[in-house]
């Protein structure tokens, strides 16, 4: 299934958690950033959500600033049924799909984090261009 033949839609986006955590703040050191990326869906609404997480960290395990963003794109019914439904009763996003709804997520994510900071002195750190191939390797597979 090629992913720019199936009927969808980008109709929410969700800030799910966002911190800054000054006492893990320190401005000299490394800045290691932290990403998570899953998928989640609902049947009834034909709807494939997409959960991207972000933490920038000086110490290992102790971020100073996390960002956790869920945009919602719903399929359109027929292609919904007729494509990410399966015969096996599971559900497949195509990777070239999830691929695309990661990159739309982090992009919002982007701006996200650029707002919430704004006026800060963490607004320097910004999401770097992530290259979502290396996230992804597969198909996303639901099976319930």
């Amino acid at each position: 299934m090629t992913y720019n033949k199936l009927g969808f839609a980008f109709t929410g986006l969700r800030t799910l958690s966002f911190a800054i955590i000054d006492k893990a703040y320190k401005k000299t050191g490394e800045t290691n950033l932290m990403t998570g990326l899953g998928f989640g869906l609902d049947i009834d609404d034909h709807v494939v959500t997409c959960n991207t997480r972000f933490s920038f960290e000086k110490k290992k395990d102790q971020p100073f600033l996390i960002l956790e963003v869920q945009a919602l794109f719903e399929i359109e019914k027929d292609d919904f049924l007729n494509k990410v439904k399966q015969d096996d009763d599971t559900y497949l996003v195509a990777k070239g799909l999830a691929i695309h709804f990661a990159v739309l997520t982090i992009g919002s994510a982007r701006g996200i984090l650029h707002s919430k900071t704004e006026g800060t002195p963490f607004n320097e750190f910004l999401l770097p261009t992530i290259d979502v191939n290396n996230m992804l390797e597969e198909d996303v597979i639901f099976k319930f």
